[in-house]
């Protein structure tokens, strides 16, 4: 359903933008949404949608960068407020599932990887720096849950791989091995 100007009182541009481009990339895919049908679906005009975004890559970026900000903050959010010990795998498999079961920012996340590699250029940083943040929040989540016990920086750096290649996986309907089976060879040498 179409939302008014008044359904927007408040909220700025760019917000709306990514939510009108959240709504038609889960609805329609990437893939087959344009700008045009985002400007279209918000009531602006086309010059409007490239003020804030000059192309679709940037607005893909943004919304995948925003969505993996909340989940990333949540899932360290939750890990912090554990009230009862709970095994590191249990918490490690808890993270792998949530973002794993995130089908559309994955595929999302797949086609701005895409584009990085074949465009270059400033995408490429951007997702660079997006998983420099994502590494951080990662290890700030590990030293809660192993404190001294781990070189954090180094399972930061593999969790966050697993995570990239178990996403692939998850969307292209490869068969992994259970998440159990693949996490405790990761904390227990």
């Amino acid at each position: 359903m179409r939302k008014s100007k008044q359904d927007y009182v408040g909220i700025d541009n760019r917000q709306r933008i990514l939510e009108a481009a959240t709504d038609l990339f889960i609805q329609q895919g990437a893939q087959d949404t344009s700008l045009a049908e985002i400007a279209q679906a918000l009531n602006i005009s086309k010059g409007t949608l490239y003020y804030y975004y000059s192309s679709k890559a940037d607005l893909i970026f943004d919304v995948t960068d925003v969505y993996m900000q909340e989940l990333t903050e949540g899932l360290l959010d939750w890990v912090k407020s554990l009230k009862e010990k709970t095994a590191p795998e249990n918490i490690l498999e808890a993270v792998f599932h949530t973002i794993f079961n995130a089908e559309t920012r994955g595929k999302l996340h797949i086609y701005l990887i895409h584009e990085a590699i074949t465009t270059q250029g400033q995408l490429q940083e951007k997702i660079k720096a997006a998983y420099g943040r994502w590494k951080l929040m990662l290890q700030e989540g590990l030293d809660t849950v192993f404190g001294d016990t781990l070189d954090t920086k180094v399972y930061a750096d593999i969790i966050l791989t697993m995570l990239t290649g178990g996403i692939v996986h998850t969307i292209i309907g490869v068969e992994m091995a259970p998440l159990k089976e693949l996490i405790h060879p990761l904390l227990y040498k």
